[in-house]
């Protein structure tokens, strides 16, 4: 197992793309109650809505040159990632917090391990599936990708189909939600529906499919807003001969700590019509489209592909700065909280050992490793 003690936590202000923060100043308020100290560069919350004095009153230290003394703490929390310069100024002992997957970040990755920084994300935490916290993400995700695939399909001058997602009159979208019905997924289809959109899914779980033909709800919303839903076990053939007759194609993924299934190669993007909105949001958890080797940046984020409208960005969430910086700042402060009362104890926690991403040069998360063809080292076997 591993015990550590903090002492000093910094709190760094992310990219200039990104206006969340991994704590706010009610949680922050509360770490410094535990006997943890908190400094912050300026400027950290206030593109989500909190002031440097917010972060003042809450009892937190404001510091403006940190790479100075970088060193000098425990925990560094962020959600981006830090240069290979500042890694290097690491101790070994030295922790990164972060809310991202560096399965698609590949040369963050890499310098972490050669410089032995150690890296924990909440991004890639064993989910409790009776956590509030990880479904409210999910779901806000889910609610995002419903409202952007809306705005592009309308958008016949710039390639789209000229189409409302949703019904008017005998006119309906028609909507597939591919690879995961749980978490994002179930808020695509609960407002697919609601919008009248004719939905159709495919899942990997047999159970999952046959959960969604029974739901009451789904069926009720179908018979409200006189649409359709069916569901399948996913099938490649079966999706392959079905996708010309979507408007809209989600991707999704159920859990992070599980291998993303390869669900879309290029060929099959290409049989959709011209003008399909295929959004991405497995894009956190690696690899399920091969068309991921073209992730765009957060202002540059839609591409055309065979005639398809993509959008492919990880951490979608950043849409909601102020919601998701209150909802990770919730989930940060109880696993920091562990932290400081020496309860790191991977023996009686595996939830968040699965949050390790490096220890001590070591890659220690076996779902990334996999995906990437990586060398894999468990935890409990670093000494």
């Amino acid at each position: 197992y591993i015990i550590i003690n903090i002492m000093k936590l910094l709190l760094l202000k992310e990219s200039k793309n990104d206006n969340r923060t991994l704590l706010v100043p009610n949680d922050v308020k509360h770490l410094i109650s535990k006997k943890i100290e908190i400094y912050f560069e300026p400027g950290v919350g206030q593109l989500c809505g909190f002031s440097d004095t917010d972060y003042i009153s809450a009892g937190a230290n404001l510091i403006k040159n940190y790479k100075k003394q970088i060193n000098n703490f425990d925990i560094i929390c962020c959600s981006g990632i830090i240069t290979k310069s500042t890694l290097k100024k690491l101790k070994p002992e030295q922790i990164i917090w972060s809310y991202s997957n560096p399965v698609n970040q590949v040369k963050f990755l890499y310098n972490l391990i050669s410089t032995k920084a150690n890296l924990i994300s909440l991004k890639t935490i064993q989910w409790d599936f009776d956590s509030s916290i990880f479904n409210n993400i999910e779901q806000l995700k889910g609610k995002f990708a419903v409202s952007l695939a809306g705005y592009y399909l309308s958008k016949y001058t710039k390639n789209g189909l000229g189409k409302v997602l949703g019904k008017v009159n005998n006119f309906s979208s028609t909507v597939f939600v591919v690879g995961g019905a749980k978490f994002a997924g179930e808020a695509i289809i609960k407002s697919s529906l609601s919008l009248g959109s004719d939905v159709v899914v495919f899942d990997y779980d047999e159970q999952v499919v046959d959960s969604i033909k029974n739901n009451q709800q789904y069926q009720s919303l179908c018979l409200i807003n006189k649409c359709t839903i069916s569901a399948f076990k996913y099938d490649f053939e079966k999706l392959f001969s079905m996708l010309k007759q979507a408007d809209v194609v989600f991707c999704c993924s159920d859990n992070p700590n599980k291998p993303t299934h390869e669900i879309f190669n290029e060929k099959m993007i290409s049989t959709m019509k011209k003008g399909t909105v295929f959004v991405n949001l497995a894009s956190d958890y690696g690899f399920a489209s091969e068309t991921e080797k073209y992730q765009t940046k957060i202002n540059k984020s839609v591409f055309n592909s065979s005639n398809v409208i993509h959008f492919n960005v990880t951490d979608v969430e950043r849409y909601y700065p102020e919601t998701f910086s209150n909802l990770i700042s919730s989930l940060n402060t109880r696993y920091l909280e562990e932290l400081s009362n020496n309860t790191f104890n991977l023996s009686s926690n595996p939830q968040i050992a699965s949050a390790v991403i490096t220890y001590k040069g070591h890659l220690t998360n076996e779902t990334i490793a996999k995906a990437l063809t990586l060398k894999y080292t468990k935890l409990k076997d670093i000494k």
